[in-house]
């Protein structure tokens, strides 16, 4: 199989959909289809566009958002603690 190039024609895509079809699952490739001249549609992978999801979901959140970046602070300030100090608070015994 030849490798598509990222951007193709609406025209082209048509033509090799099956083929992008397995480049998108296999090799996680992204096309962009052009129309008219214009970007007007991606095809991409399902695990890429619910890895794009979950960043959306996780981006929009503010306290989440919050929280990231206290933990962010946190870890460059040292406050950290390791987790074999969790585990055993927590009763669980590393293996």
């Amino acid at each position: 199989m030849n490798t598509l190039p990222a951007t193709i024609s609406a025209t082209d895509a048509r033509a090799n959909l099956y083929d992008m079809i397995e480049e998108v699952g296999t090799n996680l490739k992204r096309f962009v289809i052009v129309h008219k001249g214009k970007p007007q549609a991606v095809l991409l992978s399902v695990e890429d566009l619910e890895s794009w999801e979950e960043t959306l979901d996780i981006s929009s959140n503010k306290t989440l958002m919050a929280q990231i970046r206290k933990s962010e602070q946190d870890y460059k300030a040292g406050r950290v603690t390791p987790l074999r100090t969790i585990l055993k608070k927590m009763n669980i015994h590393d293996r």
